[in-house]
C-alpha cells in the first residue's frame, strides 16, 4: 500500500456513493471509517482497498472539510457529528451492526456512537482516540496563522517530520488565511476536548481494538492505557515510530492490527 499524507483522490477500486460517502467491497460485512479534525476520507483508501475482498468498507466525509462546500460552519457539538454520521449510514442502508473504525476526532465519534446505538455496532476500532484527554494543537494560545504555527501543528501530528514538507506547509497556509475556517477548527478543538466520555466507558461491550503511536504527543500513550483499562476486555496495541495518525504514518503496521481483528466482530 502507498499513502500520500494528504491525498487528494480514491484509488480505481472506490466507489463514490455521493460527496459524503465513499464505499469499496461489497458483502455482509461493514466496516465504517471516520476521519479526524484535519483528516478526509482519502486518508483510509489504502486500508480499504487491502479489506475490499473480504469487507465492504464504507469512509464517512465529516462536515469539517477545508472545502466550504463540504463544511457546515454551523456545527458546534459532538453530538451534531455523531448525528451526521447517523445519517449517513442510513443513506448507505446498511441493516446489519457495523465494526466502527475512528482516528483522533473520528474515534470519538465512534465512541459516541457506540454509546448512542449499542446494538449497531459489533466492533470498534480507536487509534489515537479524542475522548479522554488531549493535548491541543495550540497549547491553550490564540494562534496566528504564521507559516511557523502551520509547521509546528502539523509537526506535531507525525513522529517522521521528513512528512512535513514545505510543499505542505505552504498548501496548509494558505488554507488558514481563511478565517471562517480558522475559528471552525478552534471551535471543534474546544468542543472534542469538552466532551469527555471517561465515566461512559465502562457501557461498551462490543469488541475494542485500541492502535496507538507509540510517540503521539496529542494523545500520549499513557491515555491509549486508560482507555484499555476502562473498556472491558479490549485489546491494545503500540505502533513504534507513530505519532496521532497511525492509519497514515504506519499503515501496513495498522492494517495488519485491523485485519487480524476484525474476524472477532462477525
Amino acid at each position: 500500500m502507498r499513502f500520500s499524507l494528504f491525498p487528494t483522490k480514491h484509488s480505481d477500486q472506490t466507489t463514490l456513493v455521493e460527496d459524503t460517502l465513499v464505499e469499496v467491497g461489497q458483502g455482509s460485512k461493514v466496516v465504517v471509517f471516520l476521519h479526524g479534525l484535519f483528516g478526509s476520507t482519502e486518508h483510509w483508501t489504502g486500508t480499504m482497498d487491502a479489506l475490499a475482498e473480504d469487507y465492504r468498507s464504507i469512509a464517512v466525509q465529516l462536515p469539517l472539510d477545508r472545502k466550504g462546500d463540504r463544511r457546515s460552519d454551523g456545527v458546534r457539538s459532538i453530538s451534531e457529528l455523531t448525528a451526521t454520521v447517523d445519517r449517513a449510514l442510513d443513506r448507505a442502508r446498511i441493516d446489519q451492526p457495523i465494526v466502527l473504525v475512528g482516528n483522533s476526532l473520528g474515534g470519538l465519534l465512534a465512541i459516541d456512537y457506540t454509546l448512542q446505538y449499542p446494538e449497531r455496532v459489533c466492533g470498534l476500532v480507536l487509534a489515537g482516540s479524542a475522548g479522554l484527554h488531549e493535548r491541543s494543537l495550540t497549547d491553550g494560545n490564540k494562534p496566528k496563522a504564521t507559516r511557523e504555527f502551520v509547521r509546528s501543528v502539523i509537526g506535531g501530528i507525525f513522529y517522521d517530520q521528513a512528512l512535513v514538507t514545505d510543499e505542505l506547509v505552504e498548501d496548509w497556509f494558505e488554507t488558514m488565511q481563511d478565517r471562517n475556517y480558522t475559528r471552525f477548527i478552534l471551535r471543534m478543538s474546544r468542543a472534542t476536548r469538552d466532551r469527555n466520555v471517561e465515566k461512559e466507558l465502562d457501557r461498551i461491550t462490543a469488541p475494542t481494538l485500541i492502535v496507538w503511536g507509540r510517540q503521539d504527543q496529542i494523545t500520549p500513550p499513557d491515555v491509549g492505557i486508560q482507555f484499555q483499562a476502562k473498556i472491558h476486555g479490549s485489546e491494545l496495541v503500540f505502533l513504534d515510530r507513530c505519532a496521532h495518525v497511525p492509519n497514515v504514518e504506519q499503515p501496513e503496521l495498522f492494517y495488519e492490527q485491523l485485519a487480524k481483528f476484525l474476524p472477532k466482530c462477525f
